[in-house]
């Protein structure tokens, strides 16, 4: 597994700027479309649990998984991305120590 990026961005307070001032992307290369979709499916049953501050967008691509985190305030986008990343480490050790020769 190769964590390809992660960046945060912040947008300076001004009218009409969207609800979501704080975004992060996070894209992990796993070499393979079959696990990036594995953790794919994993992951994206977990809702954010408070969706009108916090909202995560997932997409698979070419062994990669993609994921953007966009929130109201940047306490909600740590606590997110935290808690993201933590279910995700564990998803990928379970497909490292049990996938049939399954490398990530």
């Amino acid at each position: 597994m190769d964590v390809v990026t992660s960046a945060v961005e912040t947008n300076a307070p001004e009218k009409n700027v969207s609800q979501w001032e704080f975004s992060c992307d996070l894209e992990v290369d796993y070499k393979s479309e079959e696990n990036a979709s594995i953790i794919y499916s994993a992951l994206a049953i977990d809702k954010e649990l408070q969706p009108d501050k916090v909202r995560r967008l997932m997409s698979v691509s070419n062994g990669k998984l993609s994921v953007r985190f966009e929130a109201t305030e940047a306490r909600f986008l740590r606590a997110s991305y935290s808690a993201f990343v933590d279910a995700l480490t564990l998803a990928t050790k379970t497909i490292e120590q049990f996938g049939k020769g399954m490398e990530v």
